[in-house]
C-alpha cells in the first residue's frame, strides 16, 4: 500500500507582518526617535551658535577697522590714575550693559573721497546708536544683512558696546591712543526690557536659539591714535 507524501502548504501571496509585529516597529521606532532627537536639536543649535559667533567676530572686526583707519569716531574714553594692565581690563569689564527694551541706530553708509578710498565721516556719530543711551560707553550697529536698517528683531544685525580707558594726566583723548573693550550683543536682545549680561560670553554649546542677553563676542584691544607718542605708550603702563 502506498502512502501520498505529506502535503507541503503553499505560501500565501498575501503574507506579511502581523499587527502586532507592525505596532513593535513603530514602537522601537518612535523609542529611537525619542532617543536621538534632542542629540540632533542640540547640535542644530550648536552649529547656529557657531555660526553667530563667527558673524559677531566678523562685526567687532570691521568695528575694529573703521576705528584703526579713523571712518570710525572713537566712543567715549575715560582716564583713570593707575597704570598697570589689570586696572584697565577691570574698568572696561566693569563698565555697565546697555538697557534693553529699545533700539535706534543709523546705519553708516560707505563714503568715499575724491580718488576713491575711504576718508572720516563728517557726521561723527554715523553708525552709532541714539537709543537706549549709551552713557560711558558707545553702541555701534552692525547691519548683518545689509537690510540698510539696524532693528531688534533681526538675527543677523549685532550691536558693538565699546568703550575706551586712558592713563593721562589731562582731559582724556582718543587721537593719544586707548585700550578699548568691546562687547558684542544680538540685536535681538533689545527686543524686551530684560536685563543684557555682562560678565560671561554666551556659551557655544548651547541648545534652542542661544542666551539672546549674553554678549556673543567680549575682546579687548590697544588702539594707537594719530597723535600717538612714545611717551603715551610709555604712560600706559608705567
Amino acid at each position: 500500500m502506498k502512502t501520498k507524501p505529506p502535503l507541503i502548504p503553499r505560501a500565501n501571496s498575501e503574507a506579511g507582518f502581523t499587527i502586532i509585529e507592525s505596532l513593535l516597529a513603530v514602537i522601537v521606532v518612535g523609542i529611537l526617535i525619542v532617543a536621538i532627537g534632542p542629540v540632533i536639536a542640540l547640535s542644530a543649535a550648536t552649529r547656529i551658535q557657531a555660526r553667530r559667533v563667527d558673524w559677531a567676530t566678523q562685526a567687532a572686526r570691521a568695528y575694529l577697522d573703521g576705528i584703526r583707519s579713523d571712518t570710525i569716531a572713537p566712543p567715549p574714553v575715560q582716564t583713570i590714575g593707575d597704570r598697570t594692565k589689570d586696572k584697565y581690563v577691570e574698568k572696561l569689564k566693569d563698565i555697565a550693559a546697555p538697557t534693553a527694551g529699545s533700539l535706534t541706530c543709523t546705519v553708516r553708509t560707505l563714503r568715499k573721497g575724491n580718488n576713491g578710498t575711504d576718508v572720516p565721516y563728517t557726521d561723527a556719530r554715523s553708525g552709532y546708536c541714539t537709543a537706549p543711551t549709551p552713557g560711558q560707553s558707545a553702541l555701534y550697529c552692525v547691519d548683518g544683512d545689509n537690510d540698510g536698517k539696524c532693528t531688534n528683531d533681526n538675527l543677523k544685525d549685532f550691536v558693538v558696546q565699546a568703550s575706551g580707558v586712558q592713563n593721562d594726566s589731562t582731559t582724556a583723548n582718543a587721537k593719544r591712543g586707548y585700550f578699548l573693550g568691546i562687547r558684542v550683543y544680538r540685536a535681538d536682545g533689545f527686543a524686551d526690557s530684560v536685563a543684557l549680561k555682562t560678565d560671561e560670553q554666551a556659551k557655544t554649546f548651547s541648545g534652542g536659539f542661544g542666551d539672546r542677553k549674553a554678549p556673543v563676542l567680549i575682546t579687548i584691544t590697544e588702539i594707537i591714535g594719530s597723535d600717538t607718542t612714545y611717551q603715551n605708550l610709555k604712560n600706559q603702563f608705567e
